[in-house]
């Protein structure tokens, strides 16, 4: 018997200059136990979440290293625009597309409450009543994994050598026009 294994995807975004940057790390439903624990375990004490750009530089290094150790994957999507409201929304739509038409069963979306009603309709609108597909928002403490998508984000967004040490782990860039 084949057991087919869930995919799912965690959702961050950054802002660089003029471009609206938001990444998406999926993952087999079968590692993420692991993948949150060894997250987990890079929190120090006093610490509620990691939050890459806070973190030292031989911290993200640390935090770099371990992506490349889980079975991971990530996307970004960008946009020029300046209103983020506007880029987010023409962000959401692309990225729910391409989830729906990969398999993805499980999107995990950062929690900004000014925001997540805003999303909600976005995603509906795109994913409709599709039954094997489901989002939900959490507070960046809730899931660790959220941190993946943070780190990759922060590290694409800020060039040079952060974004050599993660072009390993990224399928694709793209870049969208706001209509």
């Amino acid at each position: 018997m084949i057991v087919a294994m869930s995919l799912h995807a965690f959702l961050d975004e950054s802002r660089r200059g003029s471009t609206y940057l938001v990444a998406v790390v999926t993952m087999r439903s079968r590692n993420l136990d692991r993948a949150r624990s060894a997250l987990r375990a890079k929190v120090k004490p006093g610490q509620r979440r990691l939050h890459f750009k806070k973190e030292n530089t031989t911290r993200q290094g640390e935090i770099v290293t371990l992506m490349h150790g889980l079975d991971m994957r990530a996307r970004l999507w960008l946009c020029d625009h300046s209103n983020d409201v506007i880029a987010r929304r023409v962000c959401l739509t692309a990225i729910a597309a391409h989830l729906l038409e990969s398999g993805v069963t499980r999107l995990a979306l950062e929690s900004c409450q000014h925001q997540d009603s805003r999303d909600r309709t976005t995603l509906a609108a795109v994913v409709g009543k599709a039954d094997e597909f489901s989002y939900e928002h959490f507070r960046p403490q809730e899931d660790p994994l959220l941190w993946l998508s943070d780190s990759v984000a922060w590290c694409y967004g800020v060039g040079g050598e952060w974004r050599r040490r993660v072009l390993g782990l990224i399928d694709g860039v793209h870049r969208l026009e706001v209509p």
